[in-house]
């Protein structure tokens, strides 16, 4: 991957930018940017318990905890055993015999217990010890914030599925309705060929359109079920009923100085509280404590041993064999210093330097790269907002026309063809219209989420999503 350098030019310009953001965002500085209420779940309380189950029975979401899981074993079993003692036993259960070779008369022979046992403690390693715990320490915290990041990525994915589902859901209802209609103008179509008002010919075309929009509103129910199975097999569900979808998305708020404050205090950070910061930061930390690790590598390192045995001796000579059980105690304080290892040490202080300077980089892409998303996710808000607003304008318009037309109709001054034209367009106008909604809720979650202000968020230990500073 090219490492990408902020020019100076941008670098000003962003500096502009937030400057102009505190600003705009001044009246909200005494409170937190009031996001509650303004999220996707919150207009579709259904999308809510989806979330929730997620959390505890998405596979994807148990398999990511495993890894949490795996990072704290390894804690334990590479961080903290080594500061603790380390005791071994051997005994053993049997018989001896002894014999002078030539004299089959001199033997000796034993029966019983005999057995071994050590302790053995580290003592001074220079920090090593300690630093190789807080690797394993930081190594779990990386798999919480991948956790984190994990469920921050999956909720966005279930809000845009579940509300493209909302939106599938109103195209299906009015597909139905459509579908209807259809019929309705059949069986008049029928009832004014038997009163002889219209042709054979005349009545094929009105078939068609009723069979064309029985094979769309089947297809489409196909679609729906699928899709609601496949959302409901990510959260650990065999199904999502229909009668549980709702009718159509709720019209959202949208408050502009929130976006400008949440956006500013990304930007004031540096963006240094995303996910993708946090993780290269903890990995500098790692690099760090490697290399003081490798500082200390040939320095002599010190332990203690504690010992206890019991064992045969066996004093033989050419006319007799003696066997005695003899216990043995130990205690010894050892050094263990090796003088040269082949420039191990050399090149790992020079790998961890270059792990060091790697993550460093990456760090200044990370924040550099949210900074670009935020600022185009902030924007990409505005013109969903916009976007909505023209689809609300030309919903109205379709209702409105629709009202008209259906007036007309049951004074007998528009044709019933009108008025199902009529109804149709304001069938789509709904669509559209709940499309439209989603396209900003989606938006906007998005954009609350990139900002580390997600409330999905707070389901997750405080440990998990914390700032590191």
């Amino acid at each position: 991957m090219p490492i990408r350098i902020t020019p100076p030019a941008q670098r000003a310009g962003r500096g502009l930018l937030l400057l102009a953001l505190l600003s705009l965002a001044a009246p909200l500085r005494a409170t937190e940017p009031a996001v509650a209420g303004t999220m996707p779940e919150d207009y579709l309380p259904g999308l809510q318990g989806i979330l929730d189950r997620a959390l505890h029975q998405s596979p994807s979401m148990i398999a990511a905890e495993l890894l949490v899981a795996v990072a704290d074993a390894q804690r334990g079993m590479s961080g903290v055993a080594p500061l603790l003692p380390n005791i071994a036993v051997g005994p053993a259960y049997g018989k001896s015999v002894e014999t002078v070779s030539g004299n089959s008369g001199a033997s000796n022979g034993e029966n019983g217990l005999v057995y071994s046992g050590t302790i053995r403690q580290n003592l001074f390693q220079w920090g090593r010890l300690k630093d190789q715990l807080e690797v394993q320490k930081t190594a779990e915290l990386i798999a919480e914030r991948n956790y984190a990041e994990a469920y921050r990525g999956f909720a966005g994915t279930l809000r845009r599925e579940y509300m493209a589902l909302v939106v599938q859901g109103t195209d299906l209802r009015n597909a139905r309705n459509q579908l209807d209609a259809s019929r309705e103008s059949l069986a008049v179509a029928r009832d004014s060929l038997k009163r002889g008002a219209i042709a054979q010919s005349d009545i094929g075309p009105v078939e068609l359109d009723a069979d064309e929009r029985q094979l769309g509103v089947d297809r489409e129910d196909q679609a729906f079920a699928f899709a609601r199975r496949t959302l409901a097999r990510q959260v650990g569900m065999t199904d999502i009923p229909e009668a549980s979808i709702p009718a159509g998305i709720p019209a959202p708020r949208y408050a502009p100085e929130t976006a400008n404050r949440l956006l500013a205090a990304l930007m004031g950070d540096g963006a240094r509280g995303t996910y993708q910061a946090q993780v290269a930061s903890l990995n500098i930390r790692q690099a760090d404590l490697n290399y003081r690790m490798a500082r200390v590598q040939l320095l002599p390192q010190f332990f203690a041993t504690a010992g206890i045995s019991q064992q045969n001796n066996t004093y033989a000579t050419a006319q007799s064999v003696q066997q005695t059980l003899v216990t043995n105690k130990s205690y010894y304080v050892n050094a263990n210093w090796t003088l040269f290892d082949g420039l191990e040490t050399h090149w790992a202080k020079v790998q961890a330097l270059a792990y060091k300077r790697y993550w460093e980089r990456q760090l200044e892409i990370a924040t550099e790269n949210a900074l670009d998303q935020a600022e185009n996710s902030r924007r990409g808000v505005d013109f969903a907002w916009r976007a909505l607003q023209i689809a609300d304008r030309l919903h109205a318009m379709a209702d409105g026309y629709f009202h008209h037309v259906q007036s007309e109709f049951k004074l007998g001054n528009a044709p019933r063809d009108a008025f199902v034209a009529a109804g149709n367009s304001l069938y789509v106008s709904e669509t559209a219209l709940d499309s439209a909604r989603a396209d900003f809720l989606s938006s906007w979650g998005d954009f609350v989420s990139l900002a580390g202000a997600d409330p999905a968020m707070n389901s997750l230990p405080i440990h998990y999503v914390r700032n590191l500073r």
